[in-house]
């Protein structure tokens, strides 16, 4: 792990402390594909991506290691292991993390987030900050109220999958053969609720605590309180206000989209003059084999 990246983690472990570094499998991704770019090789990208997938969602230390060396074998072990050595392996692997990702290995829930204040980020900092905390406070109380009114054991969403799950598990035999030895998962698979069944066991009692009701509402039981200007202090002295950087403004509109990396932008299918397929390549990058007629 080069220096920077050291001094990165190392930051966060401080300021957010018991709290794991994770890292998002789309940008991994993308700086690994980066790294076959200009071969003229579009499906070795597209099986190394594929690959590297199932690495980083492996379930297991087994499941991991098997993917590992299929990924090896499809990459090159000398471009792969180079770029695996820089990055711990609970940071990014299922199998390996000592908590719960819920099955998310990606950031998703930040750009989530950057699109929902999508207006207010256009504001002043400190109108961007008060009308982004108004946003959340309306959002905690109306979450809270729909919260109230659920009457079931899951969060609605969850009690959905989890009745999927039970009607796919009604087409499985289970034979007893001892007592049962049991472990709590994130949500029970159709074959584990198959055996909770027969086995008379309550399967709420092994989905994870985090997806049922009580917790959702525990989430939202500490409102966003209003903050008032009546009791700030102010001052006619405008020594003691945070002025606007002396900057001069470039020309043309503000951007207000973020770059996106080369991993998260799709590319526009083109027909290849040469082989005459469908793809991201064309003539001069194309190395699909000709059919002589």
């Amino acid at each position: 792990m080069n220096n920077d990246l050291c001094m990165y983690d190392g930051k966060l472990r401080i300021v957010f402390a018991g709290n794991p570094h994770l890292f998002c499998y789309k940008h991994l991704v993308a700086n690994l594909a980066s790294k076959y770019r200009g071969k003229g090789n579009s499906k070795l990208i597209e099986d190394v991506k594929q690959k590297f997938f199932k690495v980083a969602y492996s379930s297991t230390q087994k499941e991991y290691r098997f993917n590992l060396r299929l990924l090896r074998a499809a990459g090159g072990a000398d471009i792969i292991d180079p770029f695996l050595s820089e990055l711990p392996v609970e940071n990014w692997c299922r199998a390996f993390y000592t908590s719960y990702r819920y099955g998310i290995m990606a950031n998703g829930i930040a750009e989530s987030f950057n699109s929902w204040i999508a207006i207010e980020r256009l504001m002043p900092v400190y109108c961007m900050l008060d009308q982004t905390r108004i946003k959340q406070m309306e959002m905690a109380d109306k979450r809270r109220e729909e919260a109230e009114r659920w009457t079931t054991e899951l969060t609605p969403k969850m009690e959905e999958r989890l009745k999927v799950q039970m009607e796919k598990s009604r087409r499985f035999s289970v034979h007893y053969s001892s007592p049962g030895v049991y472990e709590i998962n994130c949500f029970p698979c159709p074959h584990g609720l198959a055996a909770l069944q027969a086995a008379s066991e309550n399967v709420y009692d092994y989905i994870n605590k985090y997806f049922h009701v009580g917790m959702f509402k525990k989430s939202y039981s500490f409102p966003i309180h209003p903050i008032t200007n009546v009791d700030m202090s102010s001052s006619d002295s405008a020594s003691e206000c945070i002025l606007p950087p002396l900057a001069k403004r470039p020309p043309g509109r503000p951007r207000v989209k973020r770059f996106k990396s080369v991993g998260e932008v799709e590319k526009k299918l083109i027909r290849c003059g040469r082989c005459g397929k469908m793809g991201t390549h064309n003539k001069l990058s194309c190395t699909e084999p000709l059919v002589q007629q």
